[in-house]
């Protein structure tokens, strides 16, 4: 039964490659303009993006590099997502002058 895009991932995993279809579709590439683009086969990049494999790190900054976001970005979104977190706004990532 495919996962719907709008639920909550159980694992890591599925955190990321939500983050990384959603980024993907933003940009409005297609899995196979990714894949080609990043040098991974379509089955990979599908495997990737319904969390059924583990990319590695060199593999998730190769997509991030494409998709024009940090890495940090990538993984800080996929942390949120799993752990039902929102993100935070800008104003809050800033203290107070004075503290």
């Amino acid at each position: 039964m495919p996962r719907s895009k709008n639920q909550r991932p159980a694992t890591l995993e599925q955190a990321f490659g939500q983050v990384l279809l959603a980024r993907r579709e933003k940009k409005g590439f297609s899995q196979m303009d990714l894949a080609v683009s990043a040098g991974y086969s379509l089955r990979y990049m599908g495997d990737v993006e319904r969390g059924a494999k583990s990319p590695t790190l060199r593999t998730m900054n190769d997509l991030a590099t494409l998709l024009n976001v940090s890495l940090g970005t990538l993984i800080v979104e996929a942390e949120e997502l799993l752990n039902g977190k929102p993100k935070p706004t800008k104003k809050s990532l800033h203290r107070p002058k004075g503290q």
